[in-house]
């Protein structure tokens, strides 16, 4: 009889250490956890499509989680804030994600790894259009530009910053026109003025034609950024 019971107890301990060993390894659910030393709490965190996920830090330090793959902006697929010790926050852009196996770390402390796996359950959540920017020329004198000393540029954004810069290129050289940083609160078309330096003035005068290139770099938070491009030959 007692050795029946012992047979028990042991299987069940063996059962419990097998299981304890498993959550160290694997994790279901959408939370990713961190633990002591620097480590994250599962080698593996699954999640179904669609489901969003919440980093919970049970260290000592501060971490974040950091997916290693980038969309096409270059910006990580997700990503978390730094959280302190004792405190959780969201890990931003796991909605997005289709079935698949995502490697990510913590930015603080290398070796930091793990990885976020995605089953085919449920259905992602379609990713953000990009917000979008465009420039154009609208100057069309390069003489009316050099005696006015301005180049007059339009330029359309959603919200964010937005860099606007220009130049004239010719065969052998290239005259910078002037930069401007713009602030947009919403979606909206302004028209810019740049204003040219004695130097780039002077330069221009010795040219017939030049060929204006303006660039107009839109940064809309999250790492994001667009870049537009307008050419434009002037005589």
């Amino acid at each position: 009889m007692m050795a029946a019971v012992r047979r028990g107890l042991g299987r069940a301990l063996a059962i419990a250490v097998f299981a304890s060993v498993l959550g160290a390894t694997s994790a279901w659910g959408g939370t990713i956890s961190a633990r002591p030393v620097n480590m994250f709490g599962s080698a593996v965190t699954t999640i179904a499509q669609g489901e969003t996920v919440t980093f919970q830090n049970m260290d000592i330090a501060g971490h974040d989680v950091t997916s290693n793959q980038t969309g096409d902006d270059g910006a990580p697929l997700f990503r978390s804030a730094l959280v302190s010790p004792g405190s959780s926050g969201p890990v931003e852009g796991t909605e997005y994600l289709t079935t698949g196996n995502y490697d990510f770390y913590c930015s603080i402390h290398p070796g930091m790894e793990a990885v976020l796996e995605v089953t085919s359950e449920g259905t992602p959540v379609p990713r953000p259009e990009p917000e979008g920017v465009a420039v154009k020329i609208v100057s069309r004198s390069l003489e009316r530009v050099i005696e006015s000393r301005k180049l007059k540029l339009k330029v359309e954004s959603r919200r964010g910053e937005v860099l606007v810069g220009a130049r004239a290129k010719t065969r052998k050289t290239s005259i910078a026109l002037g930069s401007k940083k713009l602030e947009f609160e919403k979606a909206d078309e302004r028209k810019v003025t740049l204003k040219l330096s004695d130097s780039a003035r002077k330069a221009l005068r010795k040219r017939k034609s030049a060929t204006l290139i303006a660039t107009a770099t839109a940064s809309h938070g999250g790492g994001h950024t667009e870049r537009a491009t307008a050419r434009r030959k002037l005589d």
